[in-house]
């Protein structure tokens, strides 16, 4: 059967960050939306994060960009140039179309200048994974994860002496998540990353919570530099794991018997990273065809709405529409009682923190990951590291 007129003004693009078990959550969304609505035409790409922002940005700029696309909230300044306000488009106001920022349960997100330049999606952040058999061999209870900086170090004591690893900070160990690992521990210690156009991380804090996350695979020997956390946990030789929301699907395919805790309160205050996830429409080429590719991706958002509440089983994220939040389904799914529950209330309590707004604030990132990296590798000394890192955020920060 020829393609319809129909079909041809529903075509769409939508391009994520994500990989691993939210990518699969979010392809079974979109697998079920081309069910229910066989006259779109969805084409998913996925997986891409490294480059992810550079090539949205260039994506637009070359006139070759997707319909849509997902931002996470800390990022979000720096690619605001190159995104539709979706109250005012060649396409009309496309919220108008999808619903209304009621419907969502933190609208504020989605602003920029006052401008919401796309729609919440998700609250995500870090939580610890702890393998329920490790805590058994360690004479740990398996049913009470640990509540406090106490009962955590004298958790990963026990694992050691077991005979298996203890923790593992920073996910995969890939140079970005020790660096938010970092903060986190900073953050908790009442310290900043930056403020007044300058770098405010390079504080006895900053230097505190540093050392302690360098010192949990040096002098404490929790695990070791240069391992992947991942791979140790899925294999059952990890006591705790620190990772995200999106590590849910990725457990529920293993052989794994987990369960999963907030970090405890390491220095002033409890605090976990995190962030959110918008999805975005990134400015098309102006055209005879904008509108119509506008309107495609109002319909599609709109068939997306019902899927929050599948977003949040099975990505494992806090999503955050309204109807979602309270929907029993959610509530009484798997995924509630495994992790986002947890999640849930964390966020409810203002321990998970996102990473300040700023338009320059990737650049900020790959500043200072080089230099969280050596310290925690254990080539280079916390004070070394972070005397450093200042120097480069601020020529960051004061380049025009």
């Amino acid at each position: 059967m020829p393609p319809t007129a129909a079909a041809a003004s529903t075509k769409i693009w939508f391009n994520t960050l994500f990989h691993g078990g939210d990518a699969d959550a979010m392809e079974t969304i979109v697998k079920n939306i081309r069910a229910s609505n066989p006259d779109y035409a969805i084409d998913l790409t996925q997986g891409g994060w490294t480059e992810y922002y550079a090539q949205l940005y260039n994506s637009v700029v070359a006139g070759e960009a997707p319909q849509l696309g997902i931002v996470d909230d800390f990022r979000y300044e720096s690619v605001a140039k190159v995104l539709y306000d979706i109250t005012d488009t060649p396409g009309g106001n496309l919220l108008d179309q999808i619903g209304k920022p009621a419907d969502f349960a933190q609208w504020n997100i989605s602003l920029v200048g006052g401008k919401p330049l796309g729609l919440p999606l998700d609250q995500n952040g870090f939580g610890i994974y702890y393998n329920k058999d490790v805590f058994k061999k360690a004479g740990l209870d398996p049913e009470h994860a640990p509540q406090t900086r106490e009962e955590f170090e004298a958790a990963c004591e026990a694992i050691m002496k077991s005979g298996k690893i203890a923790f593992h900070p920073a996910l995969s160990g890939e140079t970005r998540f020790i660096r938010r690992a970092w903060l986190a521990l900073l953050w908790g210690a009442n310290g900043t990353y930056i403020e007044n156009g300058k770098a405010s991380f390079n504080t006895d804090k900053g230097r505190e919570a540093l050392q302690y996350l360098v010192d949990m695979v040096g002098k404490r020997g929790w695990n070791k530099p240069g391992t992947n956390g991942i791979n140790q946990f899925l294999a059952g030789e990890l006591g705790m794991l620190q990772n995200g929301t999106w590590f849910y699907l990725t457990l529920e395919k293993s052989k794994i018997d987990y369960g999963c805790f907030m970090p405890p309160k390491f220095f002033e205050k409890q605090v976990s990273w995190g962030g959110y996830h918008l999805i975005v429409l990134p400015k098309q080429p102006e055209g005879k065809e904008t509108a119509a590719k506008l309107q495609a991706s109002a319909k599609f958002l709109k068939a997306f709405l019902p899927f929050y509440s599948t977003w949040g089983q099975l990505g494992g994220a806090v999503p955050l529409l309204n109807a979602a939040i309270s929907d029993p389904k959610l509530h009484e799914s798997k995924v509630w009682a495994k992790q986002l529950k947890t999640f849930s209330d964390a966020a409810s309590k203002g321990i998970i923190q996102a990473e300040p707004r700023h338009p320059k604030i990737t650049d900020v990132d790959l500043a200072v990951e080089p230099f969280t990296q050596q310290a925690f590798n254990g080539t280079m000394s916390v004070r070394d590291a972070l005397d450093k890192a200042e120097v480069e955020v601020n020529k960051v920060l004061a380049a025009s």
